[in-house]
């Protein structure tokens, strides 16, 4: 059975079943194709985008990106008729933290939550925002970045994007992480690469023990 560059089996010889990525016999690209739907160059003709998920080969599963934030970073997170602007604040949530423990393996209760980290209020300058680790191979940090200390191990290196939508509102959209993303204290997880809409004062959590929470300024 064909073995993908990431190390997944497929029965497929192009594309990797399980991760979309292009296989060794698939033709290299020619040139990089954008995504039509967030602008995020398709990676050797992977099957999925690689920033929203976009299918390249069926043309389905857009969700609103604009293009123009991944192609103007630094743009401030405004409309052109003054939109109000956005700030996350990152929090360590010791309740979040103690609901987390009630559902954990016994080999997990060994886990300690931070006694005390000061808050990180986050403006949110572009319309797609990363939330995530920082990559130890490339060293690129995700916009809002889970790495720095107090570190929060439970949050994958890609773990979800918070994407504004036309109205200024916000979308939350997980990206396959390991222990999954709540909001507002759920006991269930969103569904993975499905948009969850967000109001002003909402609370996402990840990982052990860390809580964002989006508001309108």
């Amino acid at each position: 059975m064909p073995t993908c560059p990431k190390g997944h089996q497929s029965e497929t010889d192009d594309w990797c079943e399980v991760c979309g990525h292009r296989m060794s016999s698939a033709p290299a690209p020619s040139a990089a194709e954008l995504c039509p739907n967030c602008g995020t160059p398709r990676e050797d003709l992977a099957q999925f985008c690689e920033g929203c998920r976009y299918n390249f080969v069926t043309r389905a599963g857009a969700v609103s990106v604009p293009q123009s934030s991944l192609l103007q970073p630094s743009r401030r997170a405004e409309g052109p008729t003054g939109s109000p602007t956005w700030t996350a604040t990152v929090r360590v949530d010791h309740d979040y933290f103690a609901r987390v423990m009630a559902h954990s393996e016994p080999e997990d209760q060994g886990l300690y939550v931070p006694t005390y980290s000061p808050d990180l209020h986050i403006p949110l300058t572009r319309t797609v925002i990363t939330i995530g680790r920082r990559h130890q191979s490339t060293g690129e940090p995700p916009f809002i970045d889970l790495d720095s200390a107090p570190e929060d191990p439970g949050v994958s290196h890609e773990h979800a994007l918070l994407v504004q939508q036309p109205d200024s509102t916000w979308s939350l959209i997980d990206k396959g992480s390991t222990n999954g993303t709540t909001v507002n204290g759920a006991e269930d997880p969103i569904s993975p690469y499905v948009p969850a809409p967000l109001k002003d004062g909402d609370h996402i959590h990840v990982g052990l023990w860390t809580t964002i929470t989006i508001r309108q300024d």
